[in-house]
């Protein structure tokens, strides 16, 4: 019995002490910029290509990854947010797992828990760790299913009370920085009013799809030119992203693609004004749906009096069949309807 509850004891001690690797010595000197990329895992992702089982999360990491390490000059973190199990139906068994890469190479490694639905502990792993003291200099990307508006169901399915939706996300950004260059939504449907009048002060740009991604990811490589080219504007690196991740998306996908890039600072002229006329719009539709397509917010008369593209920068391909194929253009908002 004594033998027993030793080893139960350590069992403990071991899962709540923290879990991470050092792989190198800790180099001092400051980075040039952050990267973190935040890679959803506690859901869905299983897709299938040539009768091959995939899994988009873990293609994510890995594109996650080999960005990091041409990153010569900057620090990229990866949180790779996989289902949450217990041990012995009560403990966590820290199945959450981080990388730090600094100037191209891995120089740590954990894993963790959650604290919550959002990115508290990331931030604080962030926070800890970052060599980065011109946090103006942060990129953040997120990758995973459609950020919901409201928390009306669960996000994480090994977790389903914890909360997840657009405020929790634009709070929570803050916690890496004050101010972020460039923010990246790797999802479906998260190009909305509801979303940008969120973001509005946390950060300079967005690029986000206001329509159904199908699963696919953004391609973020053209994160490399923060290497070539050190002086390029936020912008510049913007308009690349979402030009490289609608060329390859429209290689492959029959339905519609759209991939829009919103400047924060020229639609915060209209973006409140728009986003409370759009809540009432999702109050008198009762439509408040986690996975449903958006439709194009130019089409909803209620929106037209604040309704404007100024700011958004849109990259279109109709889809190829169906009723929406004569559709030849996008606002760039997305809305539920």
């Amino acid at each position: 019995m004594g033998s027993a509850f030793l080893i139960f004891t350590v069992f403990l001690f071991g899962t709540a002490c923290s879990s991470t690797i050092n792989l190198k010595s800790n180099d001092n000197r400051e980075v040039s910029y952050s990267i973190v990329s935040v890679v959803h895992a506690d859901a869905d992702y299983l897709y299938h290509e040539n009768g091959k089982a995939k899994y988009a999360d873990v293609k994510a990491v890995n594109q996650s990854i080999e960005i990091a390490k041409k990153a010569k000059q900057g620090e990229v973190f990866i949180f790779h947010q996989r289902p949450e199990r217990k041990a012995f139906l009560f403990f966590p068994k820290k199945d959450r797992i981080y990388y730090h890469y600094k100037y191209g190479s891995l120089i740590s490694k954990g894993k963790y828990s959650p604290e919550d639905g959002g990115f508290t502990k990331e931030s604080e792993i962030y926070s800890a760790l970052t060599q980065n003291q011109n946090k103006q200099q942060t990129y953040f990307a997120y990758f995973g299913h459609e950020i919901p508006t409201f928390s009306e169901r669960s996000y994480h399915r090994s977790s389903a009370r914890m909360e997840f939706n657009t405020k929790v996300f634009a709070n929570h950004l803050t916690g890496f920085s004050s101010h972020i260059a460039l923010t990246i939504l790797s999802t479906c449907n998260n190009g909305n009013p509801l979303m940008m009048d969120h973001l509005k002060n946390v950060t300079d740009l967005v690029i986000a799809s206001p329509q159904n991604l199908h699963l696919s990811y953004l391609k973020t490589d053209k994160f490399e030119l923060l290497e070539s080219d050190p002086q390029i504007k936020t912008k510049a690196l913007a308009d690349s992203i979402a030009q490289d991740s609608f060329s390859d998306l429209s290689s492959f996908l029959q339905t519609a693609v759209t991939v829009a890039v919103y400047s924060l600072d020229e639609i915060s002229n209209y973006i409140s004004s728009l986003n409370r006329n759009y809540e009432v719009h999702l109050e008198s539709v009762e439509a408040k749906p986690l996975f449903t397509n958006n439709a194009d917010c130019k089409n909803i008369d209620s929106l037209e009096s604040s309704f404007s593209t100024k700011g958004v920068e849109v990259f279109y391909k109709p889809a190829s069949f169906g009723r929406r194929a004569a559709n030849t253009s996008h606002s760039g908002w997305g809305c539920k309807n």
